[in-house]
């Protein structure tokens, strides 16, 4: 059963087949190069990622075969050019949604592991930022401590999502890509 995205371009994964194609950290590398670049053919991705060729080539087929990128042919020059783009402008699953006990493991591992990557590129950031004075006026943190229910926590999570979406599909011309994070969960010190 494959979704189709909603009006805003982002699809639900519900298929642990599709998500398992987040498994690897290249492959999350190469969907988000797609998404902050564009289309690309392999050998412009291998040379951002710094990878080989015949890996980023691999690593672009299982995420083809999952449906999450596909080939832009309108974009080659010829038979032997294959440019490839994200199928949709993003994409959302919930570990809760997969009630299987293996398919909710794989979901938890994918979200760990992208929390260390969300975390990571945090850190990067700050030791980067002093040469960026322009961008460290502006980048900000934020943490808030609420009293919600469980159905308030929803309203807040489309609250947060909408002003998201609100700034989404910009032309890049003039902007930098910039990574929004905001996670809420139960929490006491």
């Amino acid at each position: 059963m494959t979704t189709e995205p909603d009006p805003d371009g982002i699809r639900d994964i519900v298929e642990v087949d599709v998500l398992k194609a987040f498994t690897h950290p290249l492959r999350n590398r190469l969907y988000d190069l797609l998404a902050i670049d564009g289309p690309a053919t392999v050998s412009m991705l291998a040379e951002k990622a710094g990878v080989a060729i015949g890996s980023v080539s691999h690593h672009l087929g299982i995420l083809a075969r999952a449906g999450l990128i596909v080939e832009a042919p309108e974009l080659a020059r010829d038979a032997r050019e294959h440019w490839w783009q994200r199928a949709q402008r993003g994409i959302r699953w919930s570990s809760t949604g997969f009630t299987d006990p293996a398919a909710r493991t794989v979901a938890d591992s994918i979200e760990q592991q992208m929390l260390s990557q969300q975390r990571d590129q945090a850190r990067q950031w700050l030791d980067e930022r002093d040469d960026r004075p322009e961008w460290a006026a502006v980048a900000f943190a934020h943490q808030s401590r609420l009293w919600l229910t469980p159905a308030e926590m929803t309203e807040l999570g489309e609250a947060i999502e909408q002003v998201l979406r609100s700034f989404a599909g910009r032309d890049p011309e003039g902007r930098e890509a910039v990574l929004a994070m905001a996670r809420a969960f139960p929490n006491r010190p």
